[in-house]
C-alpha cells in the first residue's frame, strides 16, 4: 500500500505582526479552529524577524483556503507569506502573495526583509501564459530575481 504524501504549509509572518505573545498565541488558536479534521496545526517558531506556523496535511491548497476564508483579512493578508513544501523535500511552493517567485524559507539573511514593499515589487502583476498564479516555485537563492 502506498503512504499517502504529508505536506508542510507554513503560515508566515513578521514577528512585529504581534504585540504581545498573548496576540501569537490567539492567532494559532484561531488558525486551529480555522482547519479542517484533515489537517494538524503542528505549532509555531519566532526567529530572526518571522513567525511561522506549521500545517501538517495532505492537501495544501485546501489548507490554505480555509486558511484564507477564516483568517484572511486585509491586515493579515498585507503581511503574510504561505508556502508548502513536501515533507521529505526542501523546495518550496509559494500560496500567497499569488504568483510570488522569492524564496521561502524559515527565517531570511540579513538585509533580506520578504515584507518589505522594495522585495514585494519583485512579484510579477500577471502570470506567464499557462503558468498557475496559485502555485509558484521558490527561487533558490535571492541572486537569481
Amino acid at each position: 500500500m502506498k503512504k499517502k504524501t504529508t505536506f508542510q504549509v507554513v503560515v508566515q509572518l513578521p514577528e512585529s505582526f504581534f504585540a504581545s505573545h498573548e496576540e501569537l498565541l490567539a492567532f494559532e488558536e484561531k488558525l486551529v479552529d480555522s482547519m479542517p479534521k484533515t489537517c494538524e496545526v503542528d505549532g509555531h517558531d519566532i526567529g530572526s524577524g518571522t513567525v511561522n506556523f506549521f500545517i501538517l496535511t495532505g492537501s495544501p491548497l485546501a489548507a490554505f483556503n480555509h486558511f484564507r476564508k477564516y483568517l484572511g483579512t486585509n491586515k493579515v493578508r498585507r503581511n503574510l507569506r504561505v508556502a508548502y513544501r513536501d515533507e521529505n523535500d526542501d523546495s518550496f511552493i509559494n500560496l500567497w502573495p499569488f504568483r510570488d517567485p522569492r524564496p521561502f524559507d524559515y527565517s531570511y539573511p540579513k538585509g533580506i526583509d520578504p515584507f518589505s514593499a522594495k522585495s514585494k515589487r519583485l512579484i510579477p502583476k500577471r502570470s506567464p501564459p499557462g503558468v498557475s498564479k496559485f502555485e509558484t516555485l521558490a527561487a533558490e537563492d535571492w541572486n537569481v530575481l
